[in-house]
């Protein structure tokens, strides 16, 4: 079964997305920077399990084209939902990474009526006050003709996400950065002014809480399981930050046994 590429036009602006498979809607939304081919594996394992899987590039991210500077989360969260509406979707799962969990949360909070089921992978707390007084949370890219920038932002990617990345896996993540870097900070200036866990009590479907074995994150999952009044904690072994990339096998076992 093959991975397909698609692109669809939106009020937003072209959306790029992967697709796999037929049956129950899986979207799957990436962290940032980052596009939908963190997901290619996943993808299909999804499509082989029954699934119809769509992962799709966050505007000014991957293949999708840009929203702008000064854009909010819920800017980001009715690009996700303009895209299920065209595709004429139902009954969603939406599975959000990092960044794409808060975007997926906004999806739920707004649109209840289009999602089943949600599942925040690596969720965090990211309005702090020093982010938002720095503007945006991210690294502006410093070009340079003897390419120093590249090199590092390669040793940002590489040691990072909690240090578990494969050099294949920091290749992937490390591709995406350069194609982003005039909109890299997009989705981060509109994270650091989104307050996630004050609206936690207006999710209201199924939600699963996955985390790495061997994540970095600072903030007690607790804090998320305790919010959300459906929830449930999966553990993925042998992953760190971006679980989806990292073990693609046990995230999608976890995730299909839940569901």
């Amino acid at each position: 079964m093959k991975v397909l590429r698609n692109f669809i036009d939106t009020s937003f602006g072209q959306v790029h997305y992967r697709d796999i498979g037929s049956g129950i809607p899986i979207v799957l939304l990436h962290m940032t920077p980052g596009s939908s081919l963190i997901y290619q594996e996943c993808l299909k394992e999804l499509g082989v399990g029954g699934f119809h899987a769509i992962a799709m590039d966050t505007m000014g991210y991957g293949d999708s084209e840009s929203i702008g500077e000064n854009r909010t989360i819920d800017d980001f969260a009715d690009t996700v939902i303009s895209l299920i509406e065209i595709l004429k979707l139902s009954e969603v799962i939406l599975v959000g990474l990092s960044t794409g969990s808060i975007i997926a949360a906004a999806v739920a909070i707004n649109r209840p009526d289009l999602i089943k089921k949600l599942v925040l992978v690596e969720p965090g707390v990211f309005n702090t006050p020093d982010r938002q007084k720095k503007g945006y949370f991210g690294t502006r890219p410093d070009l340079d003709k003897d390419g120093n920038y590249l090199q590092k932002r390669w040793l940002q990617i590489s040691k990072g996400f909690g240090g578990n990345l494969t050099l294949n896996q920091a290749h992937v993540l490390f591709l995406d950065a350069l194609r982003s870097t005039e909109h890299q900070h997009e989705a981060y200036q509109a994270l650091i002014h989104y307050d996630l866990l004050n609206n936690l009590n207006k999710i209201h479907m199924p939600t699963m809480l996955m985390t790495g074995k061997l994540s970095n994150r600072t903030v007690p999952i607790s804090i998320f399981l305790d919010g959300i009044k459906h929830s449930i904690h999966r553990e993925i072994p042998n992953a760190a930050n971006a679980p989806p990339l990292e073990n693609p096998i046990d995230f999608v076992e976890n995730l299909i046994q839940w569901l």
